[in-house]
């Protein structure tokens, strides 16, 4: 009996299925650990590379390149800041004479920086403090407020106001501070804010920081359809030491006079301000070395007197003074009497044996008396007095009309300079001018008139017979300058001098330059170093044609008198 054949067991499937991932997993991390050594070597390259392209320079410099320097080292040695290596004062000097936002950043210059700006004298201009975000106080990132600070983080909602910003700088700022300008009136709707800026004003004069003030500058804030605010008394408090003053916007109270009493007080502008004829007569005499006055806007319940032994330059503009009447008593070192909008005033100089220069005066000008010269309406009431120390003198007319600058230039025999301006709207009648005699010549034009300046010139018929005139008869003339309102070129100035016919060897120069049509009546009343205030108020600084010299003939003895 044959044995049934047993079939063999199935192969277990654990030990085919390990076999088979273990052959599979063999190729594959085979393949696998080429590629990434490969890579890794390959980014190994550069990086050995640039470490030995380091290493070498770092040898060539002596082991300090690519090491940064420590914070220390830069901000005590100063390397390469020659600025930094100066000495304090010097450094406080320099912070002293920027302005107030650039000096604060120079904290964020060098550590040592950090302490100078609080230790220097500080000149505050609320000017730069209109549109600000930030204060330099304690963090060297900030700066005062300025339209050119961009800050690294921008803060929402509303600005601070430059009054408080002020506050905070008195606050936090030891002093001294050298100037405070605060020149900007704050309209105030109610009458609870009004209150507030006047107490805040209060405030800021009683701030140590403001104890050796040498200039002040500021405007009271103006409350509509109210009373202006009086003049504080704490305003004394720098009169000891104030050199240059500003004040606006307020009425001097009578019982401030007896109070007033300034040693170093060099230079005073009133301006808007209502006081009385005794109140002011006190102020000037308290000035003990009071070089310049300049008077703008005042309301004044007498007529204005001023005596002053000092005073070299006075300026006034649009005064309302009682009985309409300035007199100038007692100045014997005046050299400057400016006004440039002085209508229907009666002016009297008793005493000014030095007055140099002397304008804008215009026939709106009631009555101009200057020792025993009277002019009414700028006519003279008489031909035997003149005024022999007047070297720069500026007239404005409504119309080219040269009689009557003729009629005033032979009281002025040693004048040099001479401006003239036309304008339209001055409506202004000149009555009883008297027509030149060709037989009397005026003695400016014969030796001293070296300059003429001739505003809102057209170049019409009228203007080039006016300028012709002095051409031909002003004998030591070398300089015309034309101001021009309108524009022109150089086709135009080429005419003008055919126009003029000029032809001889002795020349002046003519210089043609634009300006605005209406003058300047801001002058420079308190810079004594600027030798004629007229200059840059009668024209403007740009849009100037080359300066073309023609000829003269001012050797002629053709004389052309005006019919």
């Amino acid at each position: 009996m044959r044995k049934k054949k047993t079939a063999a067991p199935a192969p277990a499937p654990a030990p085919t299925a390990t076999k088979t991932t273990a052959a599979a997993a063999v190729p594959a991390a085979a393949k696998k650990k080429p590629l990434a050594a490969k890579k890794t070597a390959a980014a190994a390259v550069p990086v050995a590379k640039k470490k030995a392209a380091a290493a070498a320079k770092k040898r060539a410099s002596g082991g300090t390149a690519g090491c940064r320097p420590r914070k220390r080292a830069r901000d005590d040695n100063c390397d390469g800041d020659l600025i930094s290596n100066l000495p304090d004062a010097v450094l406080c000097t320099i912070i002293s004479l920027l302005p107030t936002k650039d000096g604060a950043r120079t904290q964020a210059i060098a550590r040592r920086w950090r302490p100078l700006w609080r230790s220097a004298p500080l000149n505050i201009d609320a000017q730069n403090l209109r549109t600000g975000r930030s204060l330099p106080l304690r963090c060297k990132k900030k700066n005062l407020s300025t339209n050119n600070f961009q800050p690294s983080c921008r803060r929402r909602g509303p600005r601070p106001p430059q009054d408080s910003i002020v506050s905070r700088i008195l606050s936090d700022h030891p002093g001294p501070v050298r100037c405070f300008d605060f020149r900007l009136t704050c309209i105030c709707p109610k009458k609870e804010g009004h209150a507030q800026k006047l107490a805040q004003i209060e405030s800021w004069f009683h701030s140590r920081s403001l104890h050796n003030l040498q200039e002040l500058h500021i405007f009271f804030p103006i409350l509509c359809r109210a009373a202006r605010c009086s003049l504080p008394s704490s305003v004394l408090r720098f009169a000891s030491t104030v050199v240059v003053a500003t004040i606006g916007h307020c009425d001097v109270p009578k019982e401030i006079a007896p109070l007033l009493n300034f040693p170093l007080l060099k230079h005073l502008t009133l301006r808007s301000v209502s006081i009385s004829e005794d109140v002011f007569h006190g102020a000037i005499s308290s000035c003990h070395v009071l070089e310049t006055l300049y008077l703008q806007g005042n309301v004044y319940t007498g007529p204005l007197r001023i005596s002053s032994r000092t005073l070299r330059s006075i300026a006034f503009s649009h005064c309302h003074v009682g009985k309409e009447e300035l007199v100038i008593e007692d100045t014997p070192r005046l050299e400057r009497l400016l006004c440039p909008c002085s209508d229907g005033l009666n002016i009297r100089v008793n005493k000014a044996p030095k007055l140099e220069i002397l304008g804008p005066l215009s026939p709106r000008t009631s009555n101009i008396q200057i020792a025993k010269l009277i002019f009414q309406g700028l006519v003279s009431t008489s031909l035997n007095n003149s005024i022999c120390t007047v070297k720069v003198l500026a007239l404005q007319f409504a119309c080219t009309d040269l009689n009557a600058v003729l009629d005033v230039l032979r009281f002025f025999p040693c004048l040099e300079i001479l401006y003239v301006m036309w304008n339209k709207y001055l409506n202004a009648e000149m009555n009883n001018v008297r027509h030149c005699d060709p037989i009397t010549p005026i003695k400016c034009l014969e030796t001293h008139l070296k300059k003429l300046v001739l505003k809102n010139y057209t170049g019409d018929e009228q203007d080039v017979s006016f300028a012709k005139f002095f051409v031909l008869n002003a004998k030591v003339l070398n300089e015309i300058k034309f101001g021009v309102s309108e524009k022109f070129d150089e086709k135009w100035v080429a005419d003008q001098h055919r126009l003029l016919g000029v032809e001889s060897e002795a020349s002046p120069e003519f210089e043609f330059k634009h300006c605005s049509y209406y003058l300047n009546n801001y002058l420079d009343t308190h810079d004594l170093s600027i030798a004629d205030p007229f200059n840059n108020s009668f024209l403007a600084k740009d849009h100037t044609l080359p300066v073309i010299s023609i000829s003269c003939p001012s050797s002629s003895d053709e004389v052309l008198w005006p019919v």
